[in-house]
């Protein structure tokens, strides 16, 4: 009868499959995110299922690289539950004058985001004088 380590070895051997996987500058990463992102916003009045897999996967290579969106990008996604917004799609955009801030009310989660917004002053519009 055979010993309890020659039962476990005898079994099948897995042989790992390394994935080849392509190496691309940040540059090119970033673009690739980018154009992700913008193909889903043309696409998510046509086809919402489509457009939303495109920015998740945009999301995803931006978090496994690391790489920073930019700004405009940045807060088109819902805070909360991490899902593509578009404006009268699924949020409600609302700007609010006395609190100087931009309300988004995502319709997935119900979630707020409030993103302030300030008025330029005097001093800040003389540096730019220069």
């Amino acid at each position: 009868m055979r010993s309890q380590k020659q039962k476990n070895s005898s079994r099948g051997k897995r042989k790992s499959r390394k994935r080849k996987s392509l190496v691309l500058s940040p540059e090119e990463v970033k673009d690739k995110v980018i154009w992700l992102l913008e193909k889903a916003n043309q696409l998510i009045l046509e086809d919402y299922e489509l457009a939303q897999e495109y920015a998740e996967r945009s999301r995803r290579i931006q978090m496994r690289t690391r790489i920073k969106f930019p700004s405009q990008w940045k807060k088109r996604f819902c805070k909360h539950c991490k899902i593509f917004l578009y404006p009268g799609i699924n949020c409600q955009v609302r700007l609010s004058s006395t609190n100087k801030v931009i309300a988004i009310k995502c319709s997935e989660c119900n979630g707020y985001t409030r993103i302030p917004y300030y008025q330029r002053t005097e001093k800040y519009n003389e540096g730019f004088n220069r």
